[in-house]
């Protein structure tokens, strides 16, 4: 680990970001990391690791849990929350492509063409 960068200002410049945090999850094997895993990754200290996994923990972009001393972490699951439960989608009435709304009696036929003929 190098000196760290400075901004004009004389304040230290943020070198990891949650966005390369998360890119570890492409450089390490397996769907989980730990905050060693994003220290050598990212050449940064475990403590900022730590830190970066704690506030995407925190902000529901990862969940975590503790295995023996060492707290792994993986993306959380958010497809709940991506479609909102008032989406149109949800409340419309189902139909096929020709429009009609009750295709039970003719599933077969849509399903695997005309079964008549």
């Amino acid at each position: 680990m190098g000196s760290r960068e400075r901004s004009e200002s004389g304040h230290y410049v943020e070198t990891v970001t949650q966005n390369r945090v998360l890119d570890v999850f492409d450089d390490v094997d397996g769907p989980v990391i730990t905050s060693s895993d994003v220290a050598d990754s990212l050449e940064c200290t475990t403590e900022a690791a730590r830190r970066k996994l704690k506030a995407l923990h925190e902000e529901g972009v990862l969940d975590r849990r503790k295995t023996g001393r060492t707290l792994i972490y993986w993306r959380a699951e958010r497809v709940a929350e991506e479609i909102p439960e008032d989406d149109p989608f949800f409340s419309a009435e189902p139909t096929s492509g020709s429009g009609a709304s009750d295709v039970s009696e003719n599933v077969d036929d849509y399903l695997y063409g005309d079964t008549d003929a």
